[in-house]
C-alpha cells in the first residue's frame, strides 16, 4: 500500500503525539497510585525519578512538532495554524500538541532543580489532563461526514487505544530508570499486567471491530476494491500485538525486576507496537475515500 510522501509526516505525527501523551498519563497514574508504597514517609525524592523518562518523552514530543512542519506548504507561518482555535479542531490540536510540549519542559526543569513536590503535582496532573484530550481533539479532525470511514466512533476509540497500547509498551523500557531507586517487584508485575491487559484489547478490537479485517468492516463505506488491497496488510496487526503479547511473558520470568532492568525484551515489544501502529495509521489514512466533490 502506498501514501504520498505528503501523508507520511502525519502518520509520524499522530503516532508520537498520541504514544508519548499515553505514556506520561500511564507513567504518571503508576506514580501516583504507588507513592504511599514507595515513599511512605512522603519523602520529596518521589517525583525526581520521574525525570529521565520525562525528558524521553520531551524529546520525542519535541520531534513530533517538528516533523508535523514537513506537513505544512509554509513552514515558516506555522504560527498562523493557531488562529481559529474557536472553530478549527486542527488550530486546537496545533496548541494542545504545543502546550503539552511546554508542560513536559517545565516539569522537566521543576523536576531537575527538585522543586516543591507540591509544585511538580501540579504540573504533572495539567500535563496529564491535557495528555488526556489529544487523542479525541486529534480525532474530531477525521471525523469528517463527507469520509465515512473515517465519520465513526472507530476513529476515536483507534486514537485512544493508540495513545494505550505505544504508551504501555514505552512503561518497561522506562522502569529501569523510573523505579533505579529501588527494585519493586511487585511495581514490575503492575507495569507488566497493565502492558498485557492492554494488549489483548487491542487484539480483540482488530478481530471484531476492525475497519478492514475485522468481523464488522465498514464495507458499505468502501470499495471492495480497496478493502480486498488493505485486508492482507491488515492482518499483520494482530500477529505483531499476539507476539508483543508472548514476549511481555518474558518479563516476569525469572524475576520481574532484573528482567525489566535490561533493553531487550522492553526494547522488543516497544518496537512491536510501534510497527503495528504505524501499518494501522498508515491503512488509515488509506482508506480516505470522500463522497460527493
Amino acid at each position: 500500500m502506498k501514501l504520498s510522501l505528503k501523508e507520511w509526516p502525519l502518520v509520524a505525527f499522530t503516532i508520537l503525539v498520541q504514544a508519548v501523551a499515553g505514556a506520561f498519563v500511564l507513567l504518571f497514574s503508576l506514580v501516583v497510585i504507588n507513592a504511599h508504597h514507595f515513599f511512605p514517609s512522603g519523602a520529596v525524592r518521589l517525583f525526581p525519578l520521574f525525570f529521565r523518562p520525562v525528558l524521553g518523552l520531551l524529546f520525542l514530543m519535541g520531534l513530533s512538532l517538528i516533523i508535523s512542519l514537513f506537513h505544512l506548504g509554509q513552514p515558516s507561518a506555522a504560527y498562523l495554524a493557531v488562529r481559529n482555535i474557536g472553530t478549527s479542531w486542527l488550530s486546537r490540536e496545533i496548541l494542545g500538541s504545543c502546550l503539552f510540549f511546554a508542560g513536559l519542559i517545565v516539569l522537566s526543569a521543576i523536576i531537575y532543580f527538585d522543586m516543591s513536590v507540591s509544585l511538580i503535582l501540579i504540573i504533572a496532573s495539567l500535563e496529564a489532563l491535557l495528555g488526556l484530550s489529544l487523542p479525541y481533539i486529534m480525532s474530531k479532525i477525521y471525523r469528517l461526514p463527507a469520509v465515512p470511514a473515517w465519520n465513526n466512533w472507530r476513529t476515536t476509540f483507534s486514537f485512544y487505544l493508540s495513545w494505550l497500547v505505544i504508551g504501555a509498551g514505552y512503561l518497561p523500557l522506562a522502569f529501569r530508570y523510573f523505579f533505579s531507586a529501588r527494585s519493586d517487584s511487585a511495581l514490575a508485575g503492575q507495569t507488566v499486567s497493565l502492558l498485557q491487559i492492554i494488549l489483548l484489547i487491542s487484539i480483540v478490537y482488530l478481530l471484531l471491530f476492525d475497519q478492514v479485517a475485522g468481523f464488522f468492516p465498514l464495507k458499505n463505506m468502501i470499495s471492495a476494491e480497496k478493502i480486498s488491497g488493505l485486508k492482507k496488510f491488515s492482518k499483520s496487526r494482530r500477529w505483531l500485538l499476539l507476539l508483543a503479547l508472548l514476549l511481555s511473558f518474558c518479563l516476569s520470568w525469572s524475576g520481574v525486576s532484573l528482567c525489566l532492568s535490561g533493553f531487550l525484551w522492553p526494547g522488543l515489544i516497544l518496537a512491536l507496537v510501534v510497527i503495528e501502529e504505524v501499518i494501522g495509521r498508515t491503512i488509515f489514512f488509506g482508506l480516505y475515500e470522500r463522497l460527493g466533490v
